[in-house]
């Protein structure tokens, strides 16, 4: 078995028994995530028309979703019959998962903080007019370029490696600078951050949704609420196998090879399965969206004309 700190990754590629869980995972991933996230920017794009600034950020997160989502295929495929794309498609696709992943986080936290104001600061949002459209596409250009330098390195260290089964593409850092950087990376800027933000922003629009005189209040409040508790499912316990395996990596927490195994494969497979939360909770979440011509999504609850 491969000896560095990608181990656990490497390892789930050996062991057949978690290569095909893991496909069978990926498959059900893309199965809900690829139609769901289709219709909503089909809704987007035809329905909606881009129409506000709300609809804008849910184009970009979904983009992003389906980036993510179309990369799954390849590694659906590497878990099967490992790789057999070669080593520059190897980086390709490494770069394009944690672009669909970054993107997605940096996304969510725009749209987290554009709800807030709007619902928090209903006048203030509405004061700004045109000029929410500008801050939108600044804001929205600041994210691509924040998840594409940051996707980068995890391009430049993925190769082909050989193994007992065929040649898999994984992660190989040549230091430990470079290794823990990916890790703390990911764990402050693309969950701590987002994390904080959501819960301070949905904790206060939930108060002042409830304070409201909104019709659907409870409904918006219950929307609000699965957004957060999704996002937590998703993305905690694989930030927290992050930590605990940096940690390791430097030599002060240890755990047997076997339960690093375990725990990678199913916190990965819970993170991954973010791209499915768009569309379900934009689908399900807008109790009208079939009756009204697809006219109605969950972010018209959060618009300054509905707070009152």
């Amino acid at each position: 078995m491969k000896q560095n700190s990608s181990f656990a990754v490497y390892f789930c590629e050996e062991n057949f028994s978690f290569r095909i869980i893991n496909a069978i995972c990926y498959s059900l991933i893309i199965c809900i995530s690829l139609p769901g996230n289709s219709f909503v920017l089909w809704v987007v794009l035809k329905k909606v028309a881009l129409s506000s600034s709300a609809d804008c950020l849910l184009l970009h997160l979904t983009v992003s979703d389906l980036i993510f989502t179309f990369t799954l295929v390849p590694w659906t495929i590497n878990h099967i019959w490992g790789w057999i794309f070669g080593n520059l498609a190897c980086k390709l696709f490494t770069w394009c998962i944690f672009l669909g992943l970054y993107s997605y986080m940096m996304f969510l936290t725009v749209m987290t903080v554009h709800r807030y104001v709007a619902v928090v600061y209903p006048v203030f949002a509405s004061s700004l007019g045109n000029r929410s459209r500008f801050y939108t596409h600044i804001s929205s250009a600041v994210a691509w370029l924040i998840s594409v330098g940051f996707s980068l390195p995890e391009m430049i260290f993925s190769e082909t490696v050989d193994g007992p089964d065929g040649v898999f593409c994984v992660p190989n850092y040549n230091s430990m600078f470079m290794e823990l950087f990916g890790y703390f990376s990911q764990i402050i800027l693309f969950f701590l951050l987002p994390f904080l933000v959501i819960v301070f922003c949905h904790t206060r629009m939930g108060f002042a949704i409830l304070q409201s005189r909104i019709r659907s209040r409870n409904h918006a409040v219950c929307v609000i609420l699965s957004i957060a508790v999704g996002f937590f499912i998703c993305w905690a316990p694989y930030n927290i196998f992050l930590f605990l395996f940096s940690l390791r990596s430097l030599g002060v927490f240890a755990l047997r090879e076997s339960v690093w195994e375990i725990i990678y494969c199913i916190t990965h497979i819970l993170a991954y399965s973010h791209c499915c939360l768009n569309p379900l909770v934009h689908i399900f979440g807008g109790k009208k969206i079939f009756l009204h011509h697809l006219h109605i999504l969950p972010l018209n609850i959060f618009s300054p004309k509905t707070i009152k």
